[in-house]
């Protein structure tokens, strides 16, 4: 029904249609209410239980993380000192036969990188892997070269024995890194799924509210209309002729939402 037609209405007309539609209401409401309280009580169950997955997923990957970084922090204290033991022994001329090809300070540099990288930068899992796994190879390099250096260089052991530490360190700190990887690979989609249910819920517990306002709206809109269609008109003629000659309103705009189930099967709410 356009604006038109319901101006061309009598008022006994207007107040029954709107009284049917009260009654509609007040009929349906209670049904949706219920289907979105049913709803609702469904989801819960299934939201606490991803919560709870979810959160002992994040725990444990940050119980992983806290202890990768102690390996690493004490690995890279090691790698430091290293370097200084390096330095010291090869200026006393205690560090023989270095192979050109894979020179200790190279080894050092290139692990020292990595640590930066892994430290500062912003990086995708893909791309922490590989860095893991560039860092392994550096120290399987490093554990033979130390163990020829051993041989050649008997003098140097508190050197050799600090690097085979941060060699235990880093490879510690690799093995946290990937497990933590595959925590946080395997929450994801958990995560995902927890806040998509979670979003379902608030939505069925808004309507839920809703549909319980709009029933008592209704409710009070129906014992109105019937009085009003019982006792006549004259009160709100009386304030309709006062809002025509520029007086207020006497009836104060109330803003609540149909729930969606009754917005679908009829198109909105009058006012």
């Amino acid at each position: 029904m356009d604006l038109n037609e319901l101006l061309d209405l009598k008022p006994e007309e207007l107040a029954n249609k709107i009284l049917e539609r009260r009654q509609f209401l007040s009929q349906a409401l209670p049904e949706i209410e219920a289907r979105m309280a049913a709803d609702a009580d469904d989801l819960a169950p299934k939201v606490e239980k991803l919560r709870l997955a979810r959160d002992a997923s994040s725990n444990k990957v940050a119980e992983l993380k806290k202890r990768r970084n102690e390996a690493q922090k004490e690995a890279r204290e090691l790698l430091n000192a290293t370097r200084k033991l390096r330095e010291v022994i090869e200026e006393s001329g205690g560090m023989k036969n270095l192979d050109p090809k894979w020179a200790k300070e190279k080894l050092e540099d290139q692990l020292g990188q990595i640590e930066d990288q892994i430290d500062k930068k912003a990086l995708s899992l893909n791309d922490e892997r590989k860095l893991l796994a560039k860092r392994k190879e550096l120290l399987r390099k490093n554990e033979e070269w130390l163990s020829q250096r051993k041989k050649g260089n008997p003098e140097i052991a508190e050197y050799v024995e600090a690097s085979k530490k941060m060699n235990k360190l880093f490879t510690l700190a690799n093995k946290l890194h990937q497990e933590m990887l595959t925590h946080v690979e395997k929450n994801e989609p958990i995560h995902a799924e927890f806040t998509e249910k979670r979003g379902e819920l608030r939505n069925s517990m808004r309507q839920v509210e809703r549909s319980r306002s709009l029933i008592k709206q209704s409710e009070s809109a129906i014992q109105f209309w019937q009085s009003t269609l019982e006792n006549g008109f004259d009160s709100l003629l009386e304030s309709a002729s006062n809002v025509e000659k520029g007086g207020p309103s006497s009836i104060r705009r109330r803003s609540a939402d149909l729930p969606l189930a009754v917005k679908d099967q009829q198109g909105g709410e009058e006012e």
